[in-house]
This record gives structure tokens, C-alpha cells and sequence, in this order.
């Protein structure tokens, strides 16, 4: 039977369909923040290598200085002859680009014009692009727009990178001319990333000029994209596991579900009631507990449907002795003048008329039965002490009859009499055992009544009531529960009884989780049995 909480098939599915998601924006921060460790650390390597250079250019700046004879060092910027040996080397195998710029904010020396001649010119073939790389790159560029929208990323400033001529065009330049380090990136005006230092060129606290070093960050975006594109592959096969994942569920969860709402409706629709509901393969899920409470409760509404059908056919029956009686007796009184005569038929018309009063009564009894049980609230009683006050009461009802009333021998291992009943109901079982009992029983001989436990650990209580008389017919110890069964002594008149009090002992007895039968005794007399689940009292 399922508890009320989180079933482990939904938390399943819930995991199954958040898993890429989840994953996605893992991989979302997990790529930027690569990303970010990538430019540092590009961004520090080239501040060393730019302090590394402005030391330098400041040292043969100081040596040409001195060489000049110069008197006022301090007003004058950088000597061109301290670059003739020093910047050539920069840049030479790699991709950095130096650019020197004097205090008055012109660019005094630039790298990228000095690694190529000017007679040389560099000529390449434009390779066409396939789409598949042209979608590949839309792609790459709309997670990385996604990424820096998802962490709150600006986007890189843009600066023409080959108009670099002048400090005014780039702020970290004029930082640098006032004695500080500045690190930065932007991107050119076609879209590629650069990443720069700006230095100061300074003797002591001289500053003699400023230098930017920069260097293409191609390389770190093509890193980039390979982690992207790996990233949108894996996304891809995450989202068609998934997708497969789905279409399994779907098939284990749709299809028996379907089949079940199609068979339920095959029996509603069936004019055969007592087909029965498609059974589904063993299962250990919710849609096994489904399969199995659905087929419970057709079985139990195919069997409610064929006894009420049963039982309305015995009320037909039952109501149609009398009635075919009274109209006989109906019929001949008309006919007949003699009054002793008249007398009696007038006496067997007022008792089936008594008998079908007493007959609707029990029957409209017995379909209220358990409906009843359902609707109202148990009483937790005990139920040795229940008993006890009963007999005194019946010996007082019923005081020709000799009552025994044996109630169960005490222990210390066992204290608990209590069980959940409806004390009305199971009373009127009490009375209708009893009565059956008196009916049965010699005048002389006593009536014993016993409440004791059985079943494994003493988990139910088993009320008996035993007579002294002729006993049942072992043929008839489940029959006499039937419906308009009736089997009397024989100095009793005929219509007294229903045959409905057995019927609606059992079905009281068995709506409280318990059970009524029958038996005989070795004296051959009967003892009827009730039994009744213990529960703990509150």
C-alpha cells in the first residue's frame, strides 16, 4: 500500500527532464569562467614581459642620455637610439606587438611596421566557408552572448587596433603616462580580441614614455570554441538520451494506462458484467499498484452488482409468497359466507401481512447495513467489558434461560480486550446469536458464552456462544449465512423469521475486518464464532 509522499517514479522523471538543463548552465559558467582564468593568466604573462621591456627601454634610454652628454635628461622623452637594439627583438616568432609613445602622446615606434618590409606584399586566397562551419560559428556566438548575458558579462569595448597613433585613443595609455600598470582587453573593429598592457617607460619617477604591448587572443578564443562546440555536442547527446528516456516512460507509463482505461471502458460498455479487467505484467511501481487496486475494485464492484442482483431476486421471491397468499385468501373470502371461515382467512391475511412488514423492515435493514459501516465513526471500546454488561443484561431479558458467561482468564502478558467496532452493530450480532441460541436450546439446559484470543502474538478476540441442542448439519454450517435461509425448530410457526438475521451478522461482522461462522460442539450442540481484530486503545 503506497504512503503519502514523493513517488520514486515522478522523482525519476523529474530528474530525467531537468538533468540537460541543469547541465547546461553548469557548463555555461563552468566555459566563462575558463574563459576568465585563460585571459589572466595571458594578461599576467604579458605584464612580465612588458615590465621586463620597459626596464629595458629605460635603461638604454638612460645609456643614450649619457652618451649625448645631455644636461637636462629630465625634460627630454626616449632617444630613438635606445630602440635601435631593443624593440626589434619584440614580436620576432610570436604574436606580441609593441608600441612606444612619447610623453607628448605621439607614437614613437610600433613593432607590427618593422617585421615586414614595405616591398613585400603578402598574398593569400579567400577559402570559401561551408555552411556547416558558418553554423557552427553562429552557434559558438550565441552561447557566448548567452554566457555573458547569464553572468552579467559587459561586452568588450571596440578599438581600431591599427589607429593606435595617439595616447588620447586609449585611456589605459594615459594612465600609464601618469606612472601606473594598466590591464585591459577589447576587441577590433572586425571582432577580434585583444589583450594589452600599458606600462610607463620611467627612470626613478621620470616617466620618459609609455609602452603597449598587446597580443592577439585568437588562440584563446579558438581554445574557447573548442569548449563550446564540445559543450553543444554534449548538449546534444543529453538532449536525445533524454528524448529516448522519454519515449521509454512514455511507452511504460502511457501504454498500460491506456489499456487499462480502454478495458474499464470495454466493461462499462460490455452488457456482460462479469468480465474481467485486462491484467497487466507484474510490476513494482505505481502503475503495478494502479493495476492491481483497479482490478480490486472491479472484482469487488462485479461481485457488489451480481449479490445485488442475487438479492433482489430473493426479495422478489420472498415478497411473492405472501403476496400470492393474500391474494388466494383475498379471492376466497369474497366467496365464502360462512364467518368461522371468513375469521381464518381473515387471520391468515393479517399474518402475511405482518410477515411482509417484518420482511421489508429486514430487508431495508440489510441495505443500510453497509452503507452505515462506512459513513460513520467506530468506537474503541473493550471489549471483554462490553460482554460482561450485555449478559447482565440479557439474563435480565431473558431470565428462563440459564446464561454461562466465561470471560477469558487473566495474564499479565495479555491486557488488551480493546478493538474499533461500531457497538451498536455488533451488539445486534450479540443479540441475534443469542436469540438464535434460546430458539435452539432445551429449557433446562444452560446457554455458555466465552471470549477468548487467538492467531499468532493473541491479535484478535473470539467471542462464542454454544447451546445444548440438536446441532447444525455440517452440510449447512456456511449455508445458514444466506440470505432468506431459514431453518426453525419445529413447534415454532412458520414466518416468524426472515432469514435475514445470519445474513446481516456476517456482513456486519466482516465490514469490521472480522469473521462469523459456525460449528458444533461435542455435545453436538452449535456454536457460532466471532471474531474481531484487537486494537490499541487511545
Amino acid at each position: 500500500m503506497l504512503n503519502h509522499r514523493i513517488s520514486p517514479l515522478s522523482i525519476r522523471i523529474l530528474l530525467i527532464m531537468l538533468l540537460p538543463l541543469i547541465l547546461f548552465f553548469i557548463g555555461i559558467l563552468a566555459v566563462d569562467r575558463y574563459r576568465i582564468v585563460l585571459i589572466d593568466a595571458e594578461l599576467s604573462a604579458l605584464k612580465r614581459q612588458g615590465e621586463t621591456l620597459a626596464r629595458s627601454l629605460a635603461l638604454a634610454n638612460a645609456d643614450s642620455l649619457n652618451n649625448t652628454n645631455s644636461r637636462d635628461s629630465s625634460k627630454l622623452g626616449l632617444a630613438k637610439s635606445s630602440l635601435r637594439h631593443i624593440l626589434p627583438l619584440v614580436g620576432y616568432g610570436t604574436s606580441l606587438r609593441a608600441r612606444i609613445y612619447q610623453p607628448s602622446g605621439k607614437i614613437m615606434a610600433d613593432t607590427a611596421n618593422n617585421q615586414i618590409s614595405d616591398s613585400l606584399v603578402e598574398m593569400s586566397v579567400k577559402l570559401q566557408t561551408s555552411l556547416l562551419i558558418k553554423i557552427k560559428h553562429k552557434i559558438i556566438v550565441s552561447i557566448s552572448k548567452f554566457s555573458n548575458f547569464v553572468n552579467g558579462v559587459e561586452e568588450l569595448p571596440k578599438i581600431p587596433d591599427r589607429k593606435l597613433i595617439s595616447v588620447s585613443q586609449l585611456p589605459a595609455l594615459k594612465t600609464a603616462m601618469m606612472g601606473q600598470k594598466v590591464s585591459m582587453s577589447w576587441r577590433t573593429s572586425s571582432g577580434q580580441l585583444v589583450l594589452g598592457v600599458a606600462l610607463p617607460i620611467q627612470e626613478v619617477r621620470v616617466v620618459r614614455g609609455a609602452l603597449l604591448l598587446t597580443k592577439n587572443g585568437a588562440a584563446i578564443e579558438a581554445e574557447i570554441a573548442k569548449v563550446q562546440w564540445a559543450f553543444v555536442l554534449l548538449l546534444c547527446a543529453l538532449f536525445l538520451f533524454t528524448v529516448i528516456l522519454g519515449l521509454y516512460l512514455s511507452r511504460s507509463i502511457t501504454r498500460p494506462i491506456v489499456k487499462l482505461a480502454t478495458s474499464a471502458r470495454q466493461i462499462a460498455r460490455a452488457q456482460d458484467k462479469s468480465i474481467k479487467l485486462e491484467k497487466l505484467p507484474e510490476r513494482n511501481d505505481e502503475i503495478g499498484e494502479l493495476s492491481k487496486a483497479l482490478q480490486e475494485m472491479t472484482n469487488d464492484l462485479q461481485e457488489r452488482i451480481q449479490a445485488t442482483a442475487g438479492f433482489a431476486a430473493d426479495v422478489a421471491h420472498e415478497l411473492k409468497n405472501p403476496l400470492t397468499s393474500l391474494r388466494s385468501a383475498a379471492e376466497t373470502i369474497s366467496r365464502i359466507k360462512n364467518q368461522r371461515q371468513q375469521k381464518a382467512l381473515m387471520s391468515v391475511i393479517l399474518e402475511d401481512v405482518t410477515r411482509l412488514d417484518r420482511l421489508i423492515s429486514d430487508i431495508s435493514q440489510a441495505s443500510r447495513v453497509e452503507a452505515e459501516l462506512a459513513g460513520t465513526k467506530r468506537d474503541t471500546v473493550d471489549f471483554c467489558a462490553l460482554v460482561d454488561s450485555w449478559v447482565l443484561m440479557m439474563r435480565d431479558r431473558y431470565p428462563k434461560s440459564q446464561l454461562i458467561w466465561r470471560p477469558p482468564l487473566k495474564s499479565k502478558t495479555i491486557k488488551n480486550f480493546y478493538t474499533n467496532i461500531h457497538t451498536d452493530r455488533i451488539i445486534q450480532i450479540l443479540d441475534n446469536l443469542l436469540v438464535n441460541a434460546i430458539s435452539f436450546n432445551p429449557k433446562e439446559k444452560d446457554i455458555e458464552i466465552k471470549l477468548d484470543f487467538i492467531g499468532k502474538n493473541a491479535k484478535k478476540l473470539c467471542f462464542s456462544i454454544q447451546d445444548n441442542g440438536d446441532g447444525i448439519p455440517e452440510a449447512n454450517l456456511d449455508t445458514i449465512f444466506n440470505r432468506f435461509y431459514s431453518q426453525r425448530p419445529n413447534n415454532e410457526a412458520f414466518g416468524h423469521h426472515s432469514g435475514l438475521g445470519l445474513s446481516i451478522a456476517r456482513q456486519i461482522a466482516e465490514a469490521h475486518g472480522g469473521k462469523l461462522y459456525a460449528g458444533n460442539s461435542e455435545k453436538k450442540g452449535a456454536i457460532f464464532f466471532l471474531e474481531l481484530p484487537i486494537a490499541n486503545p487511545e
